[in-house]
């Protein structure tokens, strides 16, 4: 009679492992939504782990996740106070963009609009708006079940994601729960890094923006240093887009001295140091990385993976750095 060669712990281990290829191919639309609900709760394991001290680790895990709900709706509720309040002048910017660059060269770079959409530019504007907002969101259903689980998802990977890993790697042979420990230490910085230093660098763009803008001499500062600070949220791009549509602006006024000054003063002042020193050096201190592989993995991931790749290009950046240093250790010099 034969033996199988394959154990019942290996049988286990793939059945497990099958339930949760199925799982994940079953929810794959929702995996954007576990990624960001992943590298939130890790960004904020710290501050969980600070708070569980003090109160119950349940309680902590739903105070943290309804703070992040407040804060998430109170930054909204302004910018969209903002934006409201300045809605004409929103408005008046588009019209003159449209019309100014009418007749240059860049006017194939902006949308066309009909002779009776322009007459009303303030409805079209609107419908723009919620064409575009609905286009983004699909189905209003999925996007509020989204939501919810995005949020269900944060408040039980802070409870029970110690308790997760803690029973994942508890098999581990001591040699590779090393190893394991030192790549998920590099992923749990880079990721903390990413969002901290993106929320900090928006910050910043704001800040720096309002003196900016009051100095230019052309009102509505706080208009201006919002649409800034929240377009450098979106990485990479955001911010220049911004700066470049404010140049485009000043130069359908015919105000030369204000588009030199979105370019030259504007641009490494509100978005190039920042994108390009700032995030980058606070990035690399953070997971020990050099700055450049960071700003490669971010430059990688975000066009080929979207919105998502913000979180997954750098991390694979950096556990593709430590794996090599970790086999370098292992099999080439013992001393690295």
């Amino acid at each position: 009679m034969e033996t199988s060669l394959i154990t019942d712990d290996v049988k286990l281990g793939l059945l497990i492992i099958a339930i949760f290829i199925v799982a994940i191919i079953a929810f794959w639309p929702l995996m954007t939504v576990f990624i960001w609900a992943v590298a939130i709760a890790v960004a904020l394991l710290p501050i969980h782990q600070r708070l569980s001290r003090i109160v119950k680790p349940s309680a902590s895990a739903t105070f943290i996740t309804v703070w992040v709900l407040l804060l998430i709706l109170l930054v909204m509720s302004l910018a969209a106070s903002v934006l409201i309040n300045n809605e004409k002048h929103i408005g008046d910017m588009a019209l003159s963009m449209i019309t100014g660059l009418k007749n240059t060269g860049l006017s194939s770079f902006l949308p066309s609009f009909t002779e009776a959409q322009l007459s009303n530019f303030d409805q079209t504007l609107k419908d723009l708006i919620i064409k575009t907002v609905l286009s983004l969101t699909g189905n209003i259903m999925q996007t509020l079940l989204s939501i919810i689980i995005f949020f269900l998802s944060l408040s039980m990977l802070l409870y029970y994601g110690e308790y997760i890993w803690d029973t994942i790697t508890t098999a581990l042979s001591p040699r590779l729960l090393d190893a394991v420990n030192k790549l998920s230490e590099i992923s749990e910085n880079t990721i903390y890094a990413l969002i901290i230093v993106q929320i900090s660098a928006a910050i910043i763009s704001f800040i720096l923006a309002i003196p900016f803008f009051y100095f230019l001499g052309y009102g509505n500062v706080l208009l201006f240093s919002t649409m800034v600070g929240f377009a450098m949220l979106i990485p990479l791009i955001g911010a220049q887009i911004m700066i470049l549509i404010l140049a485009l602006y000043f130069l359908s006024l015919g105000d030369m001295r204000g588009v030199i000054a979105m370019l030259f003063v504007g641009y490494p002042l509100l978005s190039g140091w920042i994108d390009f020193y700032y995030r980058p050096m606070m990035m690399g201190k953070r997971v020990a990385v050099h700055p450049v592989i960071m700003m490669i993995g971010i430059f990688a991931g975000v066009p080929f993976m979207g919105i998502v790749g913000f979180i997954i290009g750098p991390v694979l950046i950096a556990l593709v750095v430590i794996g090599a240093k970790l086999l370098a250790k292992e099999y080439c010099d013992p001393d690295l």
